[in-house]
């Protein structure tokens, strides 16, 4: 099971678990807005749901029954009321936007999320209609996905309410609202009472981000390391040039003691290299005699090139 199916099996749960009837409002809201197509016309009123879901539209099911004290039933995963009394019910019940209703009207009814209990509740019933989050040992993603941007735009709007800044973008038919910042994504899972889910989050977070560290540290040590062999491997090269076309007398006292304990240890570093000199000398001073030879080196091969 993917961590995604988890957060909806949790959230699930809490929906069932739910007792405020507001807030079961707002979860039937949010089914509808999502799954669901409602005709008010005089001579055709219906209400109809369908998600592939099964859980969904017995949730949907249940809310409907529960709410509107009505027996309805769902055949293939959807759910049709034809009754127009019921239909009107539910439609003002809920505050579904009508074609009578003013323009630029929220499709999500504001009285359906007056408090931030309703606003939850709408988010979590949304994400289970509608979205996913992917595993955090992968990458940091969550989204809602819709055909419908108005509604996406309007619960971004509500999730932004949670200091959690939703970006939107089109894919193929469908419009999304996406977060990738782990920690608003932690909030958001904490805004939708996902708290199994975000204790697994966070562990798997932290796991992540030590491993990164871990490997960041392996990287830069490996660069170090393989630094020190390519300046030791030139170094050498420096003074077996130097040796071979001129002799290692050709260095000054200091440079050929320097050059002679580089020969001696190839693999030693700096520091050890000037604590095998008398007197011995600091790693800086080591280095700069070093580079002194390499310039030597580099003069030769100029002079002999010349030649």
């Amino acid at each position: 099971m993917s961590f995604s199916s988890d957060v909806k099996k949790e959230l699930i749960l809490n929906i069932r678990n739910e007792k405020d009837r507001k807030c079961k409002l707002a979860q039937l809201s949010a089914i509808i807005n999502i799954w669901g197509f409602v005709s008010t016309e005089s001579y055709d009123k219906f209400i109809a749901i369908h998600n592939d879901n099964k859980e969904v539209v017995q949730i949907a099911v249940s809310l409907i029954n529960e709410l509107f004290e009505l027996n309805i039933k769902y055949i293939d995963n959807e759910i049709i009321i034809r009754d127009e009394k019921s239909v009107d019910n539910i439609v003002r019940a809920l505050g579904i936007r009508t074609s009578t209703d003013p323009s630029g009207a929220s499709l999500i009814s504001k009285k359906i999320i007056a408090n931030n209990s309703c606003k939850r509740a709408y988010i979590r019933m949304a994400f289970v209609c509608c979205g996913s989050v992917n595993d955090p040992e992968k990458h940091y993603h969550i989204e809602f996905a819709d055909s419908d941007f108005e509604h996406l735009q309007n619960l971004a709007e509500i999730i932004n309410e949670f200091s959690v800044d939703m970006k939107s973008v089109e894919r193929k038919k469908q419009f999304v609202i996406y977060c990738k910042d782990a920690e608003q994504i932690a909030d958001l899972l904490n805004v939708m009472s996902a708290y199994k889910a975000l204790l697994s989050f966070e562990d798997l977070r932290v796991l992540r981000e030590v491993r990164n560290n871990v490997n960041r540290i392996v990287n830069c040590e490996t660069a170090n390391i393989n630094r020190v062999v390519n300046t030791a491997v030139r170094q050498i090269e420096d003074i077996q040039y130097i040796k071979e076309k001129r002799g290692l007398d050709y260095l000054s006292d200091n440079l050929r003691a320097v050059a002679e304990a580089r020969l001696e240890n190839p693999e030693g570093s700096l520091k050890e290299l000037g604590e095998f000199l008398i007197p011995p000398i600091s790693k800086y001073g080591v280095n700069h005699r070093l580079n002194k030879i390499h310039k030597i080196a580099e003069s030769l091969k100029g002079d002999i090139k010349n030649d």
